[in-house]
């Protein structure tokens, strides 16, 4: 009887020793439910924000993503983490971005509400992200590249008579649909996309509605595409006197897959 108690106290201790991590052992709230992969578990801990340089909380709470590979110790993510104010927003979905849950990139789609003083005027107030992250060697690292080809910006602005602008990708759908579209190599790479303007569309300066100009393209004006954020792209034109490197709405763009 004792050697069978014994054998049963060390049956407990081996088994607790070498029980595997869950999101739950993971000191602070848990910011959405765990995302399950193939080979580990994607954790969202909402925890103190520290200063970079003292280590020290600045009294504000972000959402941290940690990885559990095949049940060992959680690992925080590496790399920019998601965005925060006075709240640290919410999750509002995360997936793997193919739909083989082999696939080693995550999207996660983030909202935070923007306070009252800082908040842009004719805005939705709700400020949206889509943030990449990749498994490498058993950790998780923040995709920049993909990361700002998703971007970020208020879910909606207009110019006090109607919506102007709308943040392209805040559901699951919106970001699947978007890994398809014929932009989506600048996610990858350095190519170069040819394109034609839809119908009349004004340039800006800068990848936001507030920078407009009195710059504009005509229907079937080709330009070239090499960079994209948030539903803009950056494109250039040699069609005119001189040549011009602006920004405006993919939507306003059409892309002739055959030649690229």
């Amino acid at each position: 009887m004792i050697k069978l108690l014994k054998l049963s106290l060390i049956f407990l201790i081996s088994g607790s020793a070498y029980a595997k991590s869950t999101c739950s052992d993971i000191h602070g709230k848990q910011g959405f439910h765990p995302l399950i992969l193939k080979n580990g578990i994607v954790c969202f801990v909402q925890e103190p924000v520290l200063n970079s340089n003292t280590g020290v909380p600045i009294g504000e709470d972000a959402i941290s993503l940690y990885y559990i590979s095949n049940g060992n110790a959680p690992v925080k993510a590496m790399g920019r983490g998601l965005l925060y104010d006075d709240s640290p927003g919410k999750i509002v979905d995360s997936f793997p971005l193919a739909t083989d849950q082999d696939n080693n990139r995550i999207a996660v789609i983030h909202s935070v509400d923007v306070r009252q003083s800082l908040v842009e005027e004719n805005s939705s107030g709700q400020f949206y992200s889509v943030s990449v992250f990749v498994i490498v060697d058993n950790n998780l690292r923040r995709d920049e590249r993909a990361s700002d080809w998703f971007g970020a910006d208020y879910s909606w602005i207009s110019n006090n008579r109607r919506v102007t602008y709308v943040f392209p990708f805040q559901t699951k759908k919106d970001v699947r649909r978007a890994v398809d579209s014929s932009f989506a190599s600048l996610m990858n790479g350095d190519k170069i996309i040819s394109a034609k303007v839809k119908n009349k569309s004004y340039l800006f300066d800068l990848p936001s509605i507030k920078d407009e100009t009195k710059k504009y393209l005509i229907a079937g004006d080709k330009v070239t595409v090499d960079k994209a954020t948030a539903g803009w792209c950056q494109i250039s034109y040699n069609g005119g006197k001189k040549a011009v490197q602006m920004w405006l709405l993919c939507s306003a763009l059409s892309v002739d897959t055959r030649s690229n």
